[in-house]
């Protein structure tokens, strides 16, 4: 079934990305502050260490010593902390990349919309010939954390998921009360290993899938009656009505 092509797809991330720029805005005035009172009394430190390893080693030894001691506490005072905003903008970024292609090829891709009368938004939303999916992305990047599954139970690390796959869905009932249409709530991870054949699952109502092989999924979902070019514009038209940027 064909469908328009050349739809635009850009916006992904943009409301987390704002936040963690406030956040990092308010975590080096907080920095600043902090130096006012830690940086003397680190270069009095320093002036200490340095004058103990001159008077050992010579001078020259006495210098490197003072500015190691200087430039760890510089360090140390303004070392930047994780940021969850800034690394889930990275995450809707990257879904974004990866349903690009869609975009060119007549679906409608659109990002970062808001749920009126909520503070909550949804990440992704995807028109096509198999109908509306809402897709929220995931960043789980930590060498030290894995996804599992024991008895219908999601967790990343130590964390239980099932919240956030509840997320999920309530936005999609949202988005599809706003659209008048069916939304298939997808959660889609970059970094961590979906342990599921194809690296897929269905949870809680939520298709669990690695985000490298999203649109892959998309592109092989059965096509629906009715859904051609001109639905796909009215949904698309919707979405911008209804749903708008956050």
């Amino acid at each position: 079934m064909a469908i328009a092509p050349g739809r635009r797809s850009d916006g992904a991330g943009a409301s987390a990305r704002r936040i963690g720029e406030l956040a990092r805005t308010a975590e080096r005035i907080q920095q600043h502050h902090r130096a006012k009172f830690v940086l003397p009394l680190t270069a009095a430190g320093a002036a200490v260490v340095g004058m103990a390893a001159g008077t050992l080693l010579g001078w020259q030894a006495g210098t490197v010593a003072a500015l190691a001691v200087l430039a760890y506490g510089v360090h140390r005072i303004y070392r930047r902390a994780r940021n969850s905003w800034t690394t889930g903008a990275a995450g809707e970024e990257a879904t974004a990349r990866l349903l690009r292609p869609l975009a060119r090829r007549g679906y409608a891709v659109l990002h970062d919309r808001s749920i009126p009368g909520s503070r909550a938004n949804i990440d992704h939303l995807v028109a096509g010939p198999f109908g509306v999916a809402l897709v929220d992305s995931k960043n789980w990047q930590s060498k030290k954390s894995t996804l599992t599954i024991t008895g219908g139970l999601l967790r990343y690390g130590r964390y239980d998921q099932t919240k956030a796959l509840e997320t999920v869905v309530w936005e999609a009932q949202q988005a599809a009360r706003a659209l008048g249409v069916p939304v298939r709530p997808i959660l889609a991870v970059h970094g961590a290993k979906v342990p599921a054949p194809r690296g897929r699952t269905e949870l809680h109502g939520v298709t669990v899938i690695e985000a490298k092989k999203l649109r892959g999924m998309l592109e092989g979902l059965t096509p629906q009656p009715g859904w051609d070019a001109a639905q796909v514009t009215a949904v698309e038209q919707l979405i911008e009505q209804r749903l708008p940027p956050a």
